[in-house]
C-alpha cells in the first residue's frame, strides 16, 4: 500500500511540475513564485516534490554519486559513451554541463524547501506534523548546501568563498557567494534546527525509510561534522552517531543479506534514509546502474587496486562482475532507491572520531568489527585510524563517498586516463603521474556555471575557469 501510495504521488507531482521549466537563466530558484500552502497535505506534497527532484539523474539519481566515485582512487571512466569525461578527466570549463546541471538541480531542490521553511500555515490540531515536515525540509537543505559546498566551496583549492546561501524567495536577488565559515555555520544552523523540529514534533518512525526521521538526520548532519573536522564538529559527529546506535534501530547487514540489501528498497535493517524512484519515475539509461553495468554504458569501472584491498573471502567481492561493479545499483532500468545513508556508515564514522577524539582504540575496534565479522573476514585485533579510513573505502566503494573522504583527510588525488591508469604528463622520460595537489590545485573544485556568471554581477568564478 505504502508503495502504491508513493507511485501515485510521484505521477501527481509529475504532472504538476511538467509545466515548469528548468531555465536557470530564468533564475527559476528564486524568482518562481511560492504557491499558497493551505493545508498539511501541502507541505508534504512539496516535501516528495523536493525528494523527487533530488533523484533527477542530475542529482543523486546519477551524477552526484558518480563525483564523488569517479573523482578519487577507486574508479576510472573508461570514456566509451562519452559521458563524465569532464568530471573524470578533470578538464571541465565553465560552460561544462555536468557542472551546470547539478548547480542547477540543487537550487531547484533548495527553493522547493525554502516554501516548505517559510511557509506560515500553521494548524493547532496538527502542529506535531507540521514541525515534522519542517525539519525534515531543514535537514534536508543543510545536505544540499552541504553538497554544493564540497563541489564548488574553494576549501580544499586554498581559497575562502563558500556558495550562494539562498533563503528567501526574492524575485530580484543576484546573490554573491558567503565564506567558507558562513557557509559552514548556516548548514550547522539548519541541521541543528531540523533536528530539533524533528524531537519536538514526537514522530519518529525509523522504520519509514524514505522520510528524514531523528536518527537519519542525525546520521546525515554526522557526516557533514566529520567532514568539518574541528574538535567541536567531531564531538557532534560522536555524540550523534552514539545517540543513533543506542537506539537499537537499525543492524547491520549480515554477510548473507549484504548483497542482496542493494536490490531490496525501503526494507533493509541497515538502511537510514534512501531517496525512493520506484517503477513511475524510474531512470533508464540516465541512471546510476546504466553508467555502472556491463549491461548499460558500463564507462565506470573498479581501479585494479581496489580489488586487491579485499580478502578473498570478503563478501563485499560479490558486489563485482569482471571489470563492473553491478551489484550496488543492480536495477538496468533504474528504479531502485538510492541508499542516501546505511548504518555502517554511521558504525564507521563514530569509529574514526573516537579516535580522532580520544585515540580510543577499543571502542574502534568494536564498531569496525561489527562490519568486518559480517563481511565474511576475520575480526580486526586492533585498529588505526588508517584501517578505520580503508574498511570505510572497502565499504561505501561507488557510493558516491571517497572522493570527499579523500579531501577531508587532504589528499592529493590521482588522475586516470581511460584505460586505468595513471594519466601522464610531459612525453618520454619527462612524463610523470598527474596528481592534484591537496590545497592548491584549482580543478578540486567545480567551476560556477558560465550562465550564472552571465547573469549575475555579484557572482565570483573559482580560480582556474574563465568568465
Amino acid at each position: 500500500m505504502k508503495r502504491q501510495f508513493l507511485n501515485i504521488m510521484i505521477l501527481c507531482l509529475m504532472v504538476m511540475m511538467s509545466s515548469c521549466g528548468d531555465d536557470f537563466l530564468e533564475n527559476k530558484q528564486f524568482s518562481t513564485t511560492p504557491q499558497e500552502i493551505t493545508s498539511v497535505n501541502d507541505l508534504n506534497a512539496l516535501l516528495y516534490g523536493a525528494f523527487i527532484d533530488a533523484t533527477d539523474a542530475t542529482y543523486y539519481g546519477r551524477d552526484m554519486i558518480i563525483y564523488g566515485t569517479v573523482r578519487g582512487d577507486v574508479a576510472y571512466n573508461d570514456g566509451g559513451s562519452g559521458r563524465f569525461r569532464g568530471p573524470a578527466y578533470y578538464n571541465m570549463i565553465s560552460t561544462d554541463a555536468y557542472a551546470t546541471d547539478t548547480f542547477t538541480q540543487m537550487y531547484k531542490v533548495i527553493g522547493e524547501l525554502n516554501t516548505i521553511i517559510n511557509s506560515d500555515y500553521t494548524n493547532t490540531n496538527r502542529d506535531e506534523e507540521i514541525k515534522n515536515t519542517k525539519g525534515q525540509a531543514y535537514v534536508f537543505r543543510a545536505m544540499v548546501f552541504f553538497d554544493l559546498l564540497k563541489l564548488y566551496g574553494q576549501e580544499h583549492t586554498g581559497g575562502n568563498l563558500g556558495i550562494s546561501i539562498l533563503l528567501d524567495y526574492d524575485p530580484s536577488v543576484k546573490p554573491a557567494r558567503a565564506s567558507l565559515e558562513e557557509t559552514y555555520a548556516q548548514i550547522e544552523a539548519d541541521f541543528g534546527q531540523g533536528i530539533q523540529l524533528l524531537e519536538e514534533s514526537g514522530i519518529n518512525k525509523p522504520g519509514t525509510k524514505d522520510l528524514i526521521n531523528v536518527y537519519s538526520a542525525k546520521g546525515l548532519a554526522s557526516r557533514f561534522y566529520l567532514y568539518r573536522g574541528t574538535t567541536e564538529g567531531l564531538q557532534k559527529a560522536y555524540e550523534y552517531t552514539s545517540d543513533i546506535i543506542a537506539s537499537g534501530s537499525y543492524a547491520v547487514a549480515n554477510e548473507d543479506q549484504y548483497v542482496n540489501s542493494f536490490s531490496q528498497d525501503l526494507s533493509n535493517a541497515n538502511s537510514l534514509f534512501e531517496l525512493a524512484i520506484g517503477n513511475q519515475a524510474r531512470l533508464g539509461t540516465t541512471s546510476i546502474a546504466y553508467m555502472y553495468s556491463s549491461a548499460g554504458y558500463g564507462d565506470i569501472h573498479p581501479l585494479d587496486d581496489l580489488k586487491s584491498d579485499f580478502d578473498e573471502n570478503d563478501v563485499r567481492l560479490n558486489l563485482f562482475r569482471g571489470d563492473f561493479v553491478e551489484y550496488k545499483y543492480p536495477s538496468i532500468r533504474g528504479d531502485n532507491s538510492i541508499k542516501m545513508l546505511r548504518y555502517e556508515e554511521v558504525l564507521l564514522t563514530k569509529a574514526e572520531v573516537s579516535l580522532r577524539l580520544n585515540s580510543n582504540n577499543s571502542e574502534a575496534l568494536e564498531l569496525v568489527n561489527k562490519i568486518a565479522v559480517n563481511r565474511g573476514i576475520s575480526a580486526y585485533s586492533k585498529v588505526t585510524l588508517d584501517d578505520v579510513l580503508e574498511e570505510r573505502k572497502k565499504e561505501l566503494f561507488f557510493e558516491g563517498q571517497r572522493f570527499f573522504d579523500m579531501l577531508r583527510t587532504e589528499q592529493n588525488i590521482p588522475v586516470w586516463a581511460p584505460d586505468g591508469t595513471p594519466e601522464q604528463i610531459g612525453e618520454g622520460e619527462n612524463s610523470e603521474n598527474r596528481i592534484l595537489i591537496y590545497g592548491s590545485a584549482n580543478e578540486l573544485a567545480f567551476p560556477i556555471p558560465q550562465r550564472e556568471m552571465d547573469i549575475n554581477p555579484n557572482m565570483v568564478q573559482n580560480s582556474g575557469y574563465s568568465s
